[in-house]
């Protein structure tokens, strides 16, 4: 694959193309997970925005929230992938095919601005 640069990911599309992870970080009560970027692009779209703000607005930590503490205090981290694992990381086209299917619209890569 050959990258463009600037190189951004700044939507889900491009963040699930590139085979890079996410995870995020609970600073109230300490837990984390990492997420499921194919999974995140189902649900939201390959458009939704990967940054911070975007994510903040659907994201939060289940436990805090029924223990009645801020439950939009986290942290989220990019995983760079390196090229022998992304080989091996298939999931990205197929879901961004059947995105392509079901809405009629482009689905966004990683080496595209």
């Amino acid at each position: 694959m050959t990258m463009k640069f600037p190189f951004t990911e700044d939507i889900l599309g491009r963040k699930l193309a590139a085979g890079t992870s996410l995870s995020v970080d609970c600073l109230t009560c300490k837990r984390n997970a990492v997420l499921d970027v194919a999974e995140l692009v189902q649900r939201l779209g390959p458009d939704h925005g990967a940054m911070h703000w975007d994510l903040i607005r659907v994201i939060y930590c289940h436990e805090c929230r029924a223990a009645g503490r801020d439950d939009r205090n986290l942290q989220f981290t990019n995983h760079a992938v390196t090229p022998d694992k992304r080989k091996a990381f298939p999931p990205a086209r197929g879901v961004l095919d059947d995105f392509s299917k079901r809405t009629g619209k482009k689905a966004p890569t990683a080496d595209t601005r």
